[in-house]
């Protein structure tokens, strides 16, 4: 009898082995800085340290922290928001007191729509669509006004529109991941309208860019994934057009609905890199 019921015990405990491993190698990887089209319900945390050095031996250091969630409406469609704050260093010499202080972003809110498709060889993919609007929430003045903008300026080949003071960003993005057991490739393509308020400098009140977001990696296992992310912004500020280059390395981690992801954030605009920026990210979260 005791032998049966071993027996049986193993037999469920393979079973929910067996299905925990099929749950992890048919679920899309969630990027290191884009979208995650999981179409879960997920909450995660969001860290990046950037660092760079102002003409006049001036250090300049930006913090972010994002506090983002994802909740699954229905089949297909999920409604996700933002909270991001910021914290800046800018130790100048010239200056009397170091900056800053701890600053609000823009608060985000907005919808996604996600369909998935298998191939044959085990492939899949998942594509979709996300509509979002970060509000004019940032903090404008003083010290707090500071971070805010130091922050825009840290993470300007991602996404400026999330922590700009004085802005309201309208964005549009489309979404496509394909991945098998061993690889997978993630891009994502869509226009920005930042509409900015009266307390803006500048003579427009409305200008255009444009994100392209592209990502490969190896599945070294279910769990671990080896991640390189490259972000383009295209601006369109009324003295002519601009663009920004960004490049993520690093590994995210899934197991059992937790996440986890370590990466190294590389300017590639030479702008950029002749303030000798650089930055670290690290972010964790629960899928549900």
């Amino acid at each position: 009898m005791r032998s049966k019921q071993l027996l049986a015990a193993f037999v469920l405990l393979y079973s929910a082995n067996a299905a925990a491993d099929e749950y992890e190698s048919v679920m899309p990887v969630r990027p290191l800085t884009m979208s995650d089209p999981a179409g879960l319900t997920s909450i995660a945390l969001d860290f990046q340290y950037t660092t760079w050095n102002e003409p006049g031996n001036v250090d300049v250091t930006a913090l972010t922290f994002d506090l983002d969630a994802d909740v699954t409406l229905a089949e297909h469609w999920q409604i996700f928001a933002k909270l991001p704050l910021s914290d800046a260093s800018i130790d100048d010499p010239a200056a009397a007191n170091d900056c800053c202080e701890l600053a609000l972003g823009n608060i985000t809110v907005g919808g996604r729509g996600l369909w998935s498709a298998l191939y044959t060889g085990g492939l899949r993919s998942v594509v979709g669509g996300e509509l979002s609007v970060s509000l004019p929430t940032a903090n404008d003045n003083g010290e707090r006004g500071e971070s805010a903008a130091t922050a825009a300026f840290a993470r300007l080949p991602q996404d400026p529109g999330r922590y700009s003071p004085d802005v309201t960003t309208i964005r549009f993005n489309i979404l496509a991941q394909f991945y098998s057991r061993w690889f997978l490739f993630h891009t994502e393509l869509g226009p920005q309208l930042f509409i900015f308020n009266d307390d803006a400098n500048g003579d427009d009140n409305i200008d255009l860019g444009v994100h392209l977001g592209f990502g490969a990696g190896i599945r070294a296992t279910y769990t671990i994934a080896i991640l390189a992310e490259l972000n383009a912004f295209l601006f369109d500020f009324g003295a002519g057009d601009d663009s920004v280059l960004s490049v993520d390395l690093g590994l995210r981690y899934n197991s059992g609905g937790a996440l986890f992801g370590l990466r190294l954030y590389l300017p590639l605009d030479s702008e950029l890199r002749d303030l000798d920026m650089i930055g670290v990210g690290v972010d964790a979260g629960l899928r549900f």
